[in-house]
């Protein structure tokens, strides 16, 4: 028998990586939050960006879509749309009651559409402040 040598190695090949999540460990109740969700799409268009609390989708960014972004309720959750957007979302006036995880899944596009998903803990604390007073 006679075996053609073929070659089958792949010439150009694109993958998502380097998703990483960066929200604040503690904050305090009525702060701002700025969750950030940063990746690496090494060239393939973005098709989707969503947030998580727990297993309940919050916000999500489409590029291809107008508005880019849409805001699913959940309970406390107020997200600031005009400062949320591809790579982040902004949570106004946190209380105690959205402490727990989060999660950030992005995928890319046509071809591709590689996902990946990354989570963190956002604990919301109350802080007694104790004032000395001398005299």
């Amino acid at each position: 028998m006679n075996y053609e040598e073929k070659d089958y190695s792949l010439t150009h090949v694109t993958c998502l990586r380097g998703v990483h999540i960066r929200i604040p460990t503690s904050v305090i109740p009525g702060q701002t939050v700025t969750m950030i969700c940063s990746y690496d799409l090494e060239g393939d268009p973005l098709y989707t960006v969503k947030w998580y609390k727990g297993r309940s989708e919050f916000f999500r960014y489409v590029p291809k879509e107008l508005p880019h972004t849409r805001v699913f309720p959940y309970p406390g959750i107020n997200v600031d749309v005009s400062q949320s957007n591809s790579n982040q979302v902004v949570l106004r006036d946190v209380q105690m009651d959205i402490a727990g995880k989060y999660r950030c899944e992005v995928s890319a596009d046509a071809p591709s559409f590689h996902t990946d998903m990354v989570s963190s803990y956002m604990h919301v604390v109350q802080c007694k402040i104790k004032f000395i007073l001398s005299l």
